[in-house]
């Protein structure tokens, strides 16, 4: 994510994040990350996740790993900025959690942030719960 975030810079970036989920259901892991879209767009202050190839690669990836590897939520940056979701990302977050075709009632949210992109928020959006912030470390807890 960082290598791809210093590629991008000075705008954002972001990808889907590829996991799984443990037999209970209360353990996620983030194990790799979706292409990113050719119709992706980033801005300074804003990035649009395109969805081009996204199916096709999401239907590979079911198949490949029997139905073990899927959608788990999506991650981007914030160039120079603090690593915490702006209300966009909380809103398009909970859009996610709450359409049942996507079938993830609790969608991962990384974000990378910071000078260099040293910094770093985790959340998850809850279909019952709403935004759990899991971790954030800023430059000043370093």
């Amino acid at each position: 994510m960082t290598e791809m975030a210093q590629e991008h810079y000075p705008n954002e970036v972001g990808t889907s994040l590829v996991g799984c989920y443990s037999d209970d259901g209360f353990e996620a892991s983030v194990l790799d990350l979706a292409p990113l879209s050719p119709d992706s767009k980033g801005q300074r202050t804003s990035f649009y996740r395109g969805t081009v190839g996204l199916r096709k690669f999401f239907a590979k990836l079911r198949q490949t790993f029997s139905g073990k590897r899927h959608y788990v939520g999506e991650w981007h940056s914030h160039p120079d900025g603090a690593p915490t979701p702006s209300g966009t990302d909380d809103r398009n977050q909970l859009d996610i959690t709450m359409d049942t075709k996507t079938n993830c009632p609790e969608c991962i949210l990384i974000i990378v942030g910071g000078p260099n992109f040293n910094e770093m928020g985790v959340f998850v959006y809850s279909r019952k719960q709403g935004k759990i912030t899991l971790y954030l470390m800023q430059n000043e807890e370093i």
